[in-house]
């Protein structure tokens, strides 16, 4: 099948379109976390295991709402998040795909010393159109599907977070590397992609 001149001009017109509304139009800051939803995350995840401490689920939740705000300025982020995706495909931005969210956010967690709570690569979909990754967080070795999804991608930044059996994807888990080097932080952790 040969697409005529005319509906090649039209979808490079679209594209540009696009792009330029998308690059021109504000960059979404996600609001600051207030100190109602970081205590709910807290709680969550003490309930985890009567063993998790309050102050590493607290430390975990601050920084699981407050870094992807500042992760949202670093990529420009525009919504809805798959026209974020359709520019960094298209080469207009480079970063905030799923996945970079979850390496980011991951590394970002890997700093904190924790020991009663544990970090893992979630991904649904895996190797389709459709895969998705994010964090989830369990107590100190309990099961993967027992933890809490702590995804910023879905809602351009906004953390959404729940229990892994509550989510409406099919969460399994992925492949999560040693703590990265300081040099090089934001690329050294591995998933299927």
């Amino acid at each position: 099948m040969c697409w005529s001149d005319a509906v090649w001009r039209l979808i490079r017109t679209a594209l540009a379109l696009v792009a330029g509304v998308s690059l021109t139009s504000c960059v979404h800051l996600p609001p600051p976390a207030s100190p109602a939803e970081i205590q709910a995350l807290s709680a969550a995840l003490t309930s985890l295991q009567p063993d998790v401490r309050a102050a590493e689920a607290t430390d975990v939740a601050a920084l699981a709402y407050d870094y992807p705000c500042q992760l949202a300025a670093e990529y420009r982020l525009v919504r809805p998040p798959l026209l974020h995706n359709l520019l960094i495909n298209l080469g207009l931005k480079k970063r905030g795909l799923c996945y970079q969210w979850t390496e980011d956010l991951l590394a970002k967690l890997q700093s904190l010393p924790l020991d009663s709570l544990e970090l893992h690569w979630g991904v649904s979909h895996w190797g389709t159109i459709r895969e998705h990754n994010t964090v989830v967080v369990t107590a100190r070795h309990q099961p993967f599907l027992a933890g809490i999804v702590l995804d910023p991608w879905r809602r351009s930044g906004v953390l959404v977070w729940r229990r892994v059996s509550a989510d409406s994807y099919p969460w399994q888990e992925g492949e999560l590397l040693a703590p990265p080097p300081p040099a090089r932080v934001a690329t050294a952790l591995a998933t299927p992609r």
